[in-house]
Formats: C-alpha cells, sequence, structure tokens
C-alpha cells in the first residue's frame, strides 16, 4: 500500500511513494512535517542510505536542513554509517549548532544511545580544525600525548574498544548499552584526574 506522505515513505524506505511525491512536487524534499521533520531527516534517522543520497544528489535535498529545533539530519543518526554518509558523501556540516548551541557530536552524546556516532563526529570535527599544509607540501597528521600528567587510556580498555568495534551486533542496543557503560565508566574513574590537571593549568 502506497505510504500517506513523504515523511512516512521516508521513514519506510518506500521509494517508489518517495519518487512519485517529488514528481508531483519537487519542493516536498526539504518540506517539514507537523513536528518540524524531514524526509532527509527519517530516511537518516532509519539509515536508508541510497534514499539519503538521492534525496540529496537527485532531488536537490538540503543535507544540512534544519527541523524546528535546529537539528539537521546528523543529529539523529544511529549508526556511524549514515553519519559518514552525510559528512563523507553529502556535505553535513559537523560544525552545526542546533537551538540548544549544540553540535551533533554533543547532543548524541548527552543522549548516550550510540556512543560510536558520537566519537565519530568528534573525530571529524577535530580533523576540520587542523590547518592545511603549504601548497605542494603532504603532511600526515598524528596525535601524541606529551603531557605526563593526563590519564592514559590502558592497554585493556583499549583492547575491550576494539573488541567492540570487531563485534557484528554493534548497532544493537545491548552492544550499545554495554559500550555506553564502559566508555563512562572510563571517563568516571579519570574525571578526578582531569580536573586536577584543569586546575593546574589555570
Amino acid at each position: 500500500m502506497p505510504s500517506n506522505n513523504i515523511w512516512i515513505a521516508a521513514s519506510d524506505n518506500d521509494v517508489a511513494s518517495v519518487n512519485a511525491f517529488l514528481v508531483a512536487d519537487a519542493s516536498l524534499v526539504n518540506s517539514k512535517d507537523e513536528n518540524g521533520y524531514t524526509a532527509l531527516h527519517a530516511a537518516a534517522s532509519y539509515n536508508h542510505l541510497d534514499l539519503l543520497r538521492s534525496l540529496v544528489n537527485i532531488h536537490g535535498g538540503n543535507a544540512n536542513i534544519q527541523d524546528d529545533d535546529g537539528d539537521t539530519p546528523l543529529f539523529v543518526c544511529e549508526t556511524v554509517e549514515a553519519a559518514q554518509c552525510l559528512v563523507e558523501e553529502l556535505g553535513a556540516d559537523v560544525e552545526h549548532r542546533n537551538e540548544e548551541g549544540k553540535t551533533a557530536a554533543e547532543a548524541i552524546e548527552e543522549d548516550g544511545s550510540c556512543p560510536l556516532v558520537a566519537a565519530y563526529l568528534r573525530s571529524k570535527m577535530a580533523a576540520a580544525e587542523l590547518p592545511p599544509p603549504p601548497a605542494g607540501v603532504k603532511v600526515n597528521y598524528s596525535t601524541q600525548v606529551e603531557d605526563e600528567s593526563l590519564p592514559v587510556l590502558d592497554e585493556a580498555l583499549k583492547a575491550r574498544i576494539e573488541e567492540f568495534a570487531q563485534r557484528e551486533d554493534i548497532n544493537s542496543a545491548e552492544a550499545q548499552a554495554e559500550l555506553r557503560d564502559l566508555v563512562m565508566g572510563a571517563l568516571g574513574g579519570n574525571a578526578e584526574q582531569l580536573e586536577e590537571v584543569k586546575r593546574a593549568r589555570q
């Protein structure tokens, strides 16, 4: 049965209905429902990546379209693959801030349900802040902690995180909860030390 509107069609990955709606009215690609949601938000949230690419590349959708809260499709990504598609293929802005002044990384971190997505977005934000190399010079950037007062991620924790990255069920609710507990536990253990370092530098 055809979907009732483009937003439901996008959520259901009903490509035929989405295309039919856009043939009838091309402006629907960036239009909002009563909650401020767009077809791009729906496709990103439900990880319908081929549809997401089509909405932007074929139908002229805006990868940085905002809902009523200022959230772009990047804010509703629940998989790293969806975030990668938006950022690396479709030009989504990792630095955009919503009405609360939060980036997608910050909003997703606060929600706590998709730590790998937040970590990916943080890595892209850090890369965006690196200065461009001089003309004709190729530079391989790496990060090295030289301040011995900073807490170091122990090898056991590194190994656990690497194990999670290899799990086939990494995007399942159970795996995400386990990873969140692991990361938050590590951050909690270092919180006091980080605060001492911060005070020492002030």
